[in-house]
């Protein structure tokens, strides 16, 4: 073995470590060989290679649909799979609203309700001005209830598209259905429900650091 495979073999077993103990000794190990790396950019390498050595052994993944009634697929209705995601949630929600309807005002109802028993709930919407159905939310807005804004002033055609549900820290869905009744029930929308703490602090990793650099505003 040459001594820049030996290199790379004694780094994998680091971050091999880090993955089974929670450490973090992988980052300073990277920023020591490549110095004119961040600490962040090490940060985030060590963290692609932990999720490559995790994927697949304990994720469970399955297919989530909105279709038509009479479209027979074995696969789980998206409103089905997002009224019982919040329904059950023990410990916090996180979601996302690229456009809202009067349709979602009963599980917004019951997202309200959650926060208030001291589930925590961060909600990001997209131009909150224009989202009406975000008012009854605003009005609850507090400890256990945050909301956050995107409102790109220099880019009027951007926005946040992405359409995500994550509970308790374990259960994701990434869809490309609205929180609306043609998301839900009448169109064809395609998503996933990925069972897998890695997946879930991966999208809550990634909307913090939104909040941290500002692209959210919270309300």
């Amino acid at each position: 073995m040459s001594g820049r495979d030996l290199k790379r073999e004694i780094l994998l077993n680091i971050i091999k470590a880090d993955t089974a103990n929670g450490t973090d000794e992988s980052t300073g190990v990277l920023h020591g060989r490549y110095p004119g790396l961040s600490l962040t950019d090490c940060k985030e390498i060590a963290e692609t290679i932990q999720t490559a050595l995790t994927t697949g052994r304990k994720d469970k993944v399955s297919l989530v649909v909105t279709a038509p009634p009479s479209f027979g697929i074995n696969a789980k209705p998206t409103m089905t799979v997002v009224q019982s995601m919040i329904e059950n949630a023990k410990r916090n929600i996180l979601i996302t609203g690229y456009s809202l309807s009067s349709y979602f005002s009963e599980l917004m109802d019951i997202i309200i309700d959650k926060s208030q028993k001291g589930i925590f709930v961060k909600f990001f919407i997209n131009n909150i001005e224009k989202q009406p159905e975000a008012d009854k939310l605003l009005q609850y807005k507090g400890k256990f209830l945050k909301i956050y804004d995107y409102n790109n002033k220099d880019d009027k055609m951007a926005a946040l598209h992405a359409k995500v549900i994550s509970v308790d820290g374990k259960q994701t869905l990434i869809t490309s259905a609205n929180l609306s009744y043609h998301g839900q029930q009448g169109n064809i929308e395609l998503g996933t429900l990925i069972e897998s703490e890695r997946m879930a602090k991966q999208i809550d990793n990634v909307m913090t650091q939104l909040i941290f650099r500002k692209v959210f505003k919270e309300v």
